[in-house]
């Protein structure tokens, strides 16, 4: 298996033993699972897609619909975003690629437990801040982001300082989802992590720029969607396809027998 040293080596980070840790350059020990024109299809070719069906609907609903144009229409979808699709925002929004790899992860080390207890931890967070959006909405119908809030209620030096932290979060933030998205096309199809990094925000750009806040709610949807098709396509393989270690509803029962026999 191949080493990596490099920054490493540099800030001096050492293993228990003394010696320099060996970081491992890729994913599956030098091999990809699948071929390069694959990740060049998913950035690229699905992303123009993805792009070309959200310009499509933001179209759509601009013939037919009867939300007024113009900049206040542009920063908060004309203020007429229902519960639905504000559910459908916060699903695609928390399917990021930290909950991704991160779940799967903990789900590879510690089971079924492992990415339920990951998720349990981040839905107080999300309660809390359903309760908080319905009073900000209460109380300051007429704001358009949390900062005028924020100034509003304890003044200018409160404001900046959130304005500070809400600039490094979205920095932050935007350079994980673009990196661990790269990195991810780039393990499992060997692409160019430069090349991912620099295209996969292209077409989010492109539609965000036409269509304003309200674009982010249709892609968010059109997200979902495809979240609940892999749900289910993933759970078929899972406990339907025959296969196994697991394959159906009997193996998981028999391996779970076996799980307690070894535990007690």
């Amino acid at each position: 298996m191949a080493e990596c040293y490099g920054w490493k080596d540099l800030l001096n980070f050492q293993g228990s033993a003394g010696n320099f840790y060996p970081g491992q350059c890729d994913y599956f020990g030098g091999a990809t699972v699948l071929p390069q024109v694959i990740g060049w299809v998913i950035v690229v070719a699905f992303g123009a897609v993805f792009t070309a069906f959200t310009s499509v609907a933001l179209w759509l609903d601009s013939r037919v619909g009867s939300q007024a144009g113009g900049s206040e229409a542009f920063t908060t979808a004309g203020r007429a975003v229902k519960a639905g699709l504000t559910a459908c925002d916060i699903v695609s929004k928390w399917t990021w690629a930290a909950t991704l790899l991160q779940s799967s992860n903990v789900a590879y080390k510690y089971g079924v437990s492992g990415p339920f207890w990951y998720a349990a931890g981040a839905t107080i967070q999300v309660l809390l801040f359903a309760i908080m959006a319905v009073e900000i909405k209460r109380k300051a119908p007429t704001c358009h982001t949390v900062l005028e809030v924020v100034r509003a209620r304890w003044g200018t030096v409160a404001h900046l300082t959130f304005l500070v932290f809400c600039l490094l979060t979205n920095i932050i933030v935007t350079s994980m989802l673009i990196l661990g998205g790269a990195a991810v096309v780039n393990g499992l199809t060997g692409m160019n992590i430069y090349a991912a990094a620099f295209l996969l925000p292209v077409g989010v750009m492109a539609y965000t720029a036409q269509g304003g806040l309200k674009a982010s709610y249709v892609a968010s949807w059109a997200n979902t969607g495809a979240i609940l098709i892999a749900l289910v396509v993933f759970g078929m393989m899972t406990y339907a396809s025959g296969k196994r270690p697991v394959g159906s509803i009997n193996a998981v029962w028999e391996n779970l027998q076996v799980f307690f026999l070894y535990v007690m």
